[in-house]
Parts: structure tokens; C-alpha cells; sequence
């Protein structure tokens, strides 16, 4: 009968391989590589993930058979056990603890001050369903998919700093539409609709419109449907570059009045009353379509009458809307990680930092940060993690006599994955 140690050691350097080429799937999914090389990588690295175990058990397997009985905490006369495991066991360790401290990112901010959520089945409420391809209809049918839904959240945000003119500020937060002709034309009207039925003074589209060109047509007819007073407001994401040309894309957002903030000239102001909204945005690391950094907006902070906006498709790019002075970050990319597993959560997720970002509210002076799970993915797969359509409405901060805001507590460094 096999003993405790050597089931331990086991159990935890399987983890530890499993964790480390997990690591390195999230991690070259955030790099600016191409597709096609990105893809390579993904197989190469799932493929080393099980077949070196396989190779260790078909040198070592007797010595490890002869092991399990002992209780000894390591085998004897292995070659390639002796090898990687101390390699995975060291993965276990490093990532475990990493792990670990992203779970206090699930403490809510103090700037999350109130959250709702509505959830809509959308594939029964229109004619036809949700699902236009032969593969998101079967991949419907698994029990728990919830492709087919929407989640409409709605989150009051308490801005870092005072801005008086900017309480009540009501922003959409669209992201990853994932245009690949999987869902249907009608599924994105009905989600469109309850975004625009809740009155956002302004919408924001982080990335990943559309992955295929014959999908185009479908741009002005269902982003041409939202609308709102300060206007509407994009970046491009990494599916973005599927297409051979982006150029009918942009012609196409920017006809609809589409606010395009990864073009040439670094920041857009809009203006609500007595408050300027200065809109930057940042497509790294897939597009260089504008300027990367400006030395003005880092030497200078917003002022009281001034909120400023940082758009990005990738909650890898929190740095550099810090160093920007931004009061508030918007991303996706992440999708939540599509998959959440009980008392785990998402393991899959494309960003330098894994999964910790992957969806929900973060703080790190200056700059709260707002990760969409998302409406939709190349994949038409969701378990546990409902497609988002997010209403973000702001307020302003109340100041808690003499303390600092960098000085309280450790709680407001963390997230609230929602």
C-alpha cells in the first residue's frame, strides 16, 4: 500500500509541472508574438507537459513502483526522476506561494462601494438562438456552458482622488466581442440592448472586435446601434490583428463616430459640464499605432476639474496607466479566464500576471483598475464565468481625516473578481 511521502512528493511535483508550463501558456499569450508562433509555443509547451512526465515513468517506473511502499521521502537509483522533479518540485513552491497572494487581490477595494448584477439568457429571449456555427451549438450542449448568457453588472466606483464634477459619471464597459460568426448577429443586438437601456454617458470598447474580415459587415449595423452622450470610445486587442488589413476596421469605427484612441495623437479630451475626460489609450504590445508615453501626462497629474482614463486591452498595461497619472483603468483580454474552477477560480488566463487580473476591481495608487470578463471568445466556452457587459458608475472619494491615501491599509491594495 503506497505510503504518505511518496504520495506527497508525487502529487506535489505533478502539480508543479502542470503549474509551470501553465505559467509559461499564460505568459507567451501576453507577449506581441504573432499568432501563428504563439500557437506553436502553446502545443509545444502542453506536449512537454505530458510527455516528460511519460518519459520519467517509462525510465523510472520500477524504481518508483518499489518507492510508493517505502516511506522514504525520495526514491532511489532514478535518473531522470532525480532530474526534473526537484525542478517541479521548486515550481510547486514558487508558484504555490504566488498562487496564494493573488487570492488576497480577492479582497474587495474599498472603492467598490456597491455592485449589482442582472443575468440574461439571451439565446431564449431571441428568434433563431444565440448560436450560428455548427461547433457553438454542440459546445453549447455541455451542461454549465453559459456562452449563451449575459451578465450586466453594475458597479459604483469610487474615484482615488476628490473630482466633484465627475460624481455620477456613468461609463459602459464593453469588451472582447470576439466577431468570428459563432454567435449571432442577434445575440449581439440583444446584449447591445441592455447595455444601451441602462444610459451610460459613455462607452468603451477595449479590444478584440472582430477575428475574421467576413464578420466586417456586421460593424456598422451592431456597433452603430450604441450611443451616448460623451460619445463612444475604442482600442484594438491581439484578435484585432487576425485581420490582413486593419484599415476597412478603423474606416468602419470611426464612420459610426467611433472615438479611436490608439491613432496618432496621444490622449482625447471630452467635456461634461465643468469636468474634463481625458481619454489614453495603449494597444501594447500589438499595435504601435500612436505614441507610447508622454512626457507631459507624466509630469503632470489630472487636475481637480480633470479625470483621466486609461484604455487598454490588457490589464498588463496597470504600470503604465499609474505612470500616466490615470485615475482609472479599463481592459479585458483576460475573459475571466473562461473557465473558473470551485474553490480555485480561473487558471487559464493570457497576461504577464496569470490570473490575477482576471477580472474585477484592483487598486494600486493612483489608478483603479476595471478588467471585463468580456462578452464573448474564440472559444464558445464559459464554466463559471458569465460574459459581462459592465455599468460603471462613478463617485467621488471620501477622505478619511488624517490618513493619507497611501497610507491606509494594506485591504485597499487588493481586487475584487467579480
Amino acid at each position: 500500500m503506497p505510503h504518505l511521502q511518496p504520495c506527497l512528493v508525487l502529487a506535489a511535483a505533478w502539480i508543479g509541472n502542470c503549474g509551470f508550463w501553465l505559467f509559461c501558456v499564460n505568459r507567451v499569450n501576453a507577449t506581441g508574438l504573432s499568432r501563428h508562433l504563439i500557437k506553436r509555443l502553446e502545443k509545444l509547451f502542453i506536449s512537454l507537459c505530458f510527455l516528460l512526465p511519460a518519459l520519467i515513468l517509462w525510465t523510472d517506473g520500477p524504481q518508483l513502483w518499489q518507492w510508493l511502499p517505502t516511506d522514504r521521502w525520495w526514491p532511489s537509483s532514478t535518473r531522470l526522476f532525480d532530474l526534473y522533479a526537484p525542478w517541479y518540485l521548486a515550481s510547486f513552491a514558487v508558484l504555490g506561494a504566488a498562487w496564494l497572494e493573488s487570492r488576497w487581490w480577492l479582497i474587495p477595494p474599498p472603492h467598490l462601494r456597491r455592485t449589482g448584477k442582472r443575468r440574461v439568457h439571451v439565446h431564449r429571449q431571441i428568434s433563431g438562438g444565440s448560436f450560428a456555427s455548427v461547433d457553438a451549438r454542440w459546445l453549447a450542449r455541455i451542461p454549465g456552458n453559459q456562452i449563451g448568457w449575459v451578465e450586466v453588472t453594475n458597479k459604483q466606483l469610487r474615484i482615488p482622488r476628490h473630482v466633484p464634477d465627475a460624481e455620477g459619471l456613468k461609463i459602459g464597459h464593453l469588451s472582447d466581442l470576439h466577431f468570428t460568426g459563432q454567435l449571432s448577429p442577434a445575440h449581439y443586438q440583444r446584449v447591445f440592448a441592455e447595455l444601451q437601456t441602462a444610459a451610460p454617458d459613455l462607452i468603451v470598447l477595449t479590444g478584440d472586435i472582430i477575428d475574421y474580415p467576413q464578420c466586417l459587415p456586421w460593424i456598422e449595423p451592431l456597433l452603430g446601434e450604441l450611443h451616448a452622450p460623451l460619445g463612444c470610445a475604442f482600442v484594438l486587442g491581439n484578435h484585432d490583428r487576425r485581420l490582413p488589413d486593419i484599415a476597412p476596421l478603423l474606416a468602419a469605427m470611426r464612420n459610426l463616430g467611433w472615438i479611436d484612441l490608439g491613432r496618432d495623437t496621444f490622449g482625447t479630451r471630452l467635456h461634461r459640464g465643468q469636468l474634463a475626460i481625458e481619454l489614453v489609450g495603449t494597444e501594447a504590445p500589438w499595435f504601435q499605432r500612436g505614441a507610447v508615453e508622454n512626457q507631459a501626462y507624466e509630469s503632470r497629474p489630472p487636475g481637480p476639474a480633470e479625470l483621466r482614463i486609461a484604455v487598454s486591452h490588457s490589464p498588463d498595461q496597470w504600470r503604465w496607466a499609474r505612470r500616466h497619472h490615470c485615475d482609472l483603468m479599463l481592459a479585458g483580454h483576460t475573459h475571466g479566464g473562461q473557465i473558473r474552477l470551485p474553490g480555485i477560480g480561473p487558471l487559464v488566463a493570457p497576461s504577464w500576471y496569470g490570473s490575477k487580473y482576471a477580472s474585477g476591481v484592483f487598486f494600486r495608487p493612483p489608478t483603479l483598475m476595471h478588467v471585463s470578463r468580456g462578452v464573448a471568445g474564440i472559444h464558445p466556452l464559459r464554466f463559471r464565468c458569465y460574459p459581462e457587459v459592465s455599468i460603471l458608475t462613478l463617485t467621488n472619494l471620501v477622505v478619511t481625516k488624517n490618513v493619507a491615501p497611501e497610507t491606509r491599509p494594506r485591504k485597499q491594495m487588493a481586487g475584487a473578481h467579480a
